[in-house]
């Protein structure tokens, strides 16, 4: 699933955009006529187009912001604490080789028909997420029971949890409206081989153990009963069926949308606002319309004369920093043809030339900065997984240019008139290669470029469109660099996760590596030394993970790989991003350190868990729509 870059920073063009916003006001379609409009919240997103929307998130146009407020999963993790909140689900427990989920009692979908585990199991037959690679089957035993049945060995207690709440919206495929594409795809599946012993080996995997493209016939089936699932609306009217707190209403336009209460919504004390207004914005836009009142929250940083403008021009607006676990950098193409890249000195050498803090100052100057080449995970918990004795093993990349021409002469390069050649005497020419509407991209890596061309390797910097850079990036391998987002945890935290994301070659970044890979089974065959120069296989050490019960050895893998990593320099990692999240006083009530409120309204970082906790709920990218709007309340007028 290709994923969508978030946004970080603002540009200066935000300045320019209030003229236009001003001559331009958002379409007021989705009107607040008929409800108190003390209790409406109005928050950016982003809308599907109204022309195809069908209210199935699966669909081409999916239903994007409004499935924030109608989705729900059996439970919900906070991306940033790994923090884990029950929500459809009433219990869980691991028994043996099962997973067991008591549902809430008192669940309907929004259209009044009861919710129950035959809708979960419904789930897992037309989407195949995870975890289904790591199942035999979902058992339903009662309208309130669903087993997860796990395959032999079953993965330790920990990681089976964090592998279904990764799913946070199993409530949006009812049964009783898509039950026929379940059961058929669910029937089409049992055709397919069950992988042999030698093909798990090998890093195969199917769902519920199955090989699906093993065999022509049964992929073919699959494929034309995802396609007619995926155009099939739950109703004529184009409403979502969902569990959540608020069902989009009719008529939205590309501007603006509403939704209002489901009215079988569990937990009706939770449903605060009478209506939710979604409103589609810009980098551009959001700020001024946040400024003006249009909008009453948006999420992520600006430079910091435009954060402190923007609090100045409104005393009801409140801005929350938060880290974010996840880092800007640059990707290294293991196999450049215009640069020694294979060799771990010249890739080292491209880090020691690298002054981290001017990139930082550019790109999120809240951040701090770190002596690490990359991780695989983000820097921050670093400390929370490694301990002090390997951290203490680990080479601390400083801004050193000497230890850099150093490296580089280790290797045969030579500096001919301020130029530096290889081994070869071919001079060295890299590339390093962008999306263009990563604006943050656009400022960063011409930084580094200039950097490089001091030091005497000349770099230009190669920003494409969108649509295109992926392929250049990934499959073509047109640059010696790529930017990405680099040492993130997406979901959870625990190790296994980043680094799965980092070195899996069926993902965007790790192909921007360009590591060997094995052709038959699409992984990686790299191979490295840990500190006492014994050879792992990397990936088969990631994969073994979640089956592996011991966890001083789990800890050992991963402590070792994420040591290779940062000492093989495979990419560099400027600095690790803080996002934030800003509100609206005169709107919005419960929001988190009230009891900290400063003049200036700009917060301070969180400290405790809960702290934490509170502040990352107001992200909607990190605990989603459902969690947010039912900790907030309205800020009501006393009479």
């Amino acid at each position: 699933m290709k994923r969508i870059k978030r946004f970080v920073s603002i540009c200066v063009a935000t300045i320019m955009a209030i003229a236009v916003v001003a001559c331009s006001r958002q379409d007021k379609s989705a009107s607040t006529e008929g409800y108190n409009e003390e209790k409406v919240y109005i928050r950016q997103g982003g809308l599907p187009d109204p022309a195809q929307f069908i209210a199935n998130q699966n669909s081409e146009t999916g239903t994007n912001t409004f499935g924030d407020f109608a989705f729900e999963g059996l439970i919900r993790y906070q991306r940033g604490t790994d923090d884990i909140v029950l929500q459809l689900a009433e219990s869980y427990e691991n028994v043996g080789n099962k997973t067991i989920f008591k549902l809430r009692p008192n669940i309907k979908w929004s259209d009044g028909e009861a919710f129950t585990s035959k809708d979960i199991w419904a789930f897992y037959q037309i989407c195949h997420n995870s975890p289904v690679n790591f199942l035999t089957s979902i058992e339903t035993p009662d309208d309130l029971t669903v087993e997860f049945v796990w395959a032999e060995p079953a993965p330790f207690d920990d990681f089976r949890i964090m592998l279904i709440a990764q799913e946070v919206h199993h409530g949006r495929i009812p049964y009783h409206i898509y039950g026929e594409f379940a059961d058929a795809r669910y029937e089409a599946l049992q055709k397919a081989p069950i992988l042999t012993e030698k093909q798990k080996a090998e890093g195969l995997q199917g769902p519920f153990g199955r090989y699906p493209s093993g065999n022509p016939e049964v992929w073919e089936e699959l494929d034309v009963l995802w396609k007619e699932y995926i155009k099939t609306a739950p109703n004529e009217e184009h409403i979502i069926v969902g569990t959540g707190p608020y069902i989009n209403d009719p008529r939205h336009t590309l501007n603006e949308g509403s939704m209002s209460k489901n009215p079988y919504y569990w937990n009706p004390d939770a449903q605060q606002f009478d209506k939710v207004i979604i409103r589609s914005t810009t980098d551009a836009t959001k700020s001024p319309m946040m400024e003006s009142e249009e909008i009453h929250n948006m999420d992520g940083t600006m430079p910091k004369d435009l954060t402190e403008a923007l609090l100045a021009s409104n005393e009801n607006i409140i801005y929350y920093p938060m880290h974010d676990p996840a880092s800007h950098g640059l990707y290294f193409n293991y196999q450049s043809e215009n640069a020694p890249m294979d060799k771990k000195e010249f890739r080292q050498a491209l880090i020691y030339i690298a002054n981290k803090e001017a990139m930082r100052d550019i790109g999120s100057y809240q951040s701090d900065i770190h002596s690490w080449s990359s991780l695989g995970i983000p820097p921050s918990m670093l400390e929370t997984y490694v301990d002090k004795d390997v951290i203490d093993r680990m080479t601390r990349y400083t801004h050193d240019e000497q230890k850099a021409a150093e490296l580089l002469e280790s290797i045969g390069c030579e500096k001919i008139n301020g130029k530096w050649h290889d081994a070869e005497g071919n001079q060295i020419k890299l590339t390093i290669g962008l999306d263009k509407g990563w604006y943050i991209a656009t400022l960063v890596s011409p930084i580094y470029a200039n950097q490089l061309i001091q030091f005497g390797i000349d770099t230009e910097v190669m920003a494409v469109d969108g649509s295109v850079y992926a392929q250049q990036s990934e499959v073509e391998h047109a640059f010696d660099m790529s930017w990405e987002w680099i040492d993130i945890a997406w979901s959870f935290s625990y190790p296994y996760f980043p680094l799965s994301n980092y070195y899996d070659h069926g993902g965007g970044p790790a192909k921007k590596l360009n590591l060997p890979i094995n052709e038959a089974t699409n992984k990686t065959t790299l191979q490295l030394e840990d500190w006492e120069h014994n050879t792992m296989d990397v990936w088969k050490w990631i994969s073994s993970m979640p089956n592996e019960m011991d966890e001083e050895v789990r800890k050992d893998h991963w402590e070792r790989i994420i040591w290779a990593t940062n000492e093989n320099a495979l990419a560099i990692n400027f600095y690790e991003n803080v996002t934030g999240a800003w509100e609206n006083m005169k709107y919005t009530d419960n929001l988190p350190m009230i009891d900290k409120l400063t003049k200036d309204r700009w917060m301070p970082f969180p400290e405790t868990i809960e702290e934490k906790i509170a502040v990352n709920t107001l992200n909607w990218n990190f605990s989603s729509g459902v969690r947010k709007i039912c900790e907030l309340a309205p800020t009501t007028t006393e009479e």
